[in-house]
């Protein structure tokens, strides 16, 4: 199986609708490594990177792409592009290493 890195981007109702722990919840359960950004200039962005077996990526992006609603706080993505490059998975402030460390607010379900 191989490994694949992704970079891109996701627009939609991503920023504080715990969006991004989310993505790090569901990249965890999938075995890849990812991390993401709140955009500060578009506050309807989160940039993202993953590392990881490539069809886990693939599915994690199509549920992503899907326009369905991803947790119980109405995050959803309207469009997600991949990108060239980007940073190292690990390089976000909040990765599938540091996603523990936050403050959560405990009320979400998470339903990738």
């Amino acid at each position: 199986m191989s490994v694949q890195n992704v970079f891109g981007y996701v627009t939609g109702w991503v920023q504080n609708v715990m969006f991004r722990q989310t993505l790090m919840r569901a990249a965890i359960k999938r075995g890849i490594i990812a991390g993401a950004t709140n955009n500060k200039n578009d506050h309807y962005r989160v940039d993202f990177s993953m590392k990881g077996p490539e069809p886990k990526i693939n599915e994690l992006l199509n549920e992503i792409k899907s326009g369905k609603v991803l947790n119980s706080w109405g995050a959803r993505a309207l469009d997600v592009k991949i990108t060239d490059s980007g940073k190292d998975p690990l390089e976000h402030k909040v990765n599938t290493t540091t996603v523990d460390t936050f403050n959560w607010d405990k009320d979400v379900e998470f339903y990738l």
